[in-house]
């Protein structure tokens, strides 16, 4: 793993948790498409998606926020190489100066404990406790990680803060309006871990092998997403759960996707959003993303494929925010354009120790908006990336 230094030490306070235990929720079966494959050749390559929000009405979704319909939504233009652009971001607009400077989402981590039934009933389960290769259950690993705990952030010395590790990434990200003397010096985006009862899923079809500690699971991409919106989605709705002025979170463990064929893997995360119908429509985003602890992927351990796909969450909630063509850098080959902030310095990491739970987490470094536009940087010391990893834009492609 590529480690950078973000220094940090505990938060004087934990931010409250809650908790929502409701009736058992009962799912059908996960029907996959079978393997052709059994087990995927040596090394294996992790990597990061984004499934862009479908029929995305920017105008609609505004108004949604205002109404706390859904998540709080800010938005701004520029013009970059002559080309003007517009994105949207999760919290409140921080180059408008406000009484009230932070932002409070739920958070519903919910596990997902699937068994597929085609290979002998394996179970991957984020709330069983595995001692042989991690010290816990991912659920209670979360739950204590600084990507709901609030840690004090100092990036190349510069302190940028107190609060959670996205946070501080984006208050790093617009330091020009969140240092002591900006127009916003109190700006947080603070997500509230909620835990939700486990969901358990039968799963038919898929696949599963041996990785470097313990099995892997193996499932179809556009089947499991297909299954969380049609399926999930609603009978979370019946409980009121996780609804859209959340962020929904589904916890897998040693789980991973393909995409179209076993051969276009490993899918370890992604974040999408769509339309939900439960609630008249609504904007609704989400997120899928597994707690690894099996050692098969390089740069990724633990809690940092979710620190990537919050991070991008938050930067690029529908998927969709356009960007001058950048790209051959991080996990991405080929161009690509959008304000995806994780997928250029993918397996870029560092640690950070919670001694409430003596544990080292693994975060990624994570792309400031200057470095997708090409403009001077006004976030923390000049920098283009949280780490210091970018110390200057992006490169055409």
């Amino acid at each position: 793993m590529n480690f950078r230094s973000f220094t940090i030490t505990l938060g004087l306070a934990l931010l409250a948790a809650a908790s929502v235990h409701a009736a058992n929720i009962k799912l059908p079966p996960l029907v996959l498409p079978h393997a052709k494959t059994h087990g995927l050749n040596e090394p294996m390559v992790g990597r990061f998606a984004v499934l862009p929000a479908r029929d995305f009405n920017r105008s609609l979704v505004q108004e949604q926020s205002r109404a706390v319909q859904t998540l709080p939504l800010w938005s701004k233009g520029l013009t970059a190489g002559g080309v003007h652009y517009v994105y949207e971001m999760v919290g409140l607009n921080p180059f408008v100066t406000h009484s009230n400077q932070t932002s409070n989402i739920k958070a519903y981590v919910i596990p997902v404990k699937l068994i597929f039934t085609d290979f002998g009933n394996a179970v991957f389960d984020p709330s069983a406790k595995d001692t042989t290769c991690s010290v816990g259950a991912a659920t209670s690993l979360v739950k204590q990680s600084p990507l709901f705990n609030p840690v004090v952030g100092y990036p190349g010395g510069t302190y940028v803060g107190t609060g959670e590790y996205v946070d501080l990434f984006q208050r790093a990200n617009y330091f020009a309006q969140t240092n002591p003397s900006g127009l916003n010096p109190n700006y947080h985006v603070n997500l509230t871990y909620t835990s939700a009862s486990e969901l358990t899923v039968n799963v038919s079809g898929g696949d599963v092998f041996a990785g470097s500690c313990g099995n892997i699971g193996l499932m179809d991409f556009t089947t499991w997403n297909n299954y969380l919106q049609t399926i999930v989605f609603p009978a979370l709705a019946s409980q009121s759960l996780a609804p859209p002025n959340s962020l929904p979170v589904f916890l897998l463990y040693n789980v991973v996707l393909y995409d179209g064929s076993e051969s276009n893997c490993c899918i370890l995360g992604y974040h999408s959003a769509f339309n939900d119908p439960s609630y008249g429509g609504a904007f609704h985003t989400y997120s899928s993303v597994e707690f690894d602890t099996n050692r098969s992927f390089t740069g990724v351990s633990d809690t940092s494929a979710m620190s990537h796909e919050i991070a991008e969450w938050m930067d690029d909630p529908a998927g969709n925010n356009p960007t001058p063509s950048w790209g051959n850098i991080g996990q991405v080959v080929g161009c690509q354009a959008n304000l995806e902030v994780g997928d250029p310095l993918s397996g870029t990491l560092t640690q950070i120790y919670m001694p409430a739970d003596r544990y080292t987490y693994h975060v990624q470094d994570l792309a400031f908006t200057p470095w997708f536009y090409r403009q001077g940087s006004t976030s923390v010391n000049g920098w283009y990336s949280l780490l210091g990893t970018f110390l200057s834009p992006s490169a055409p492609c």
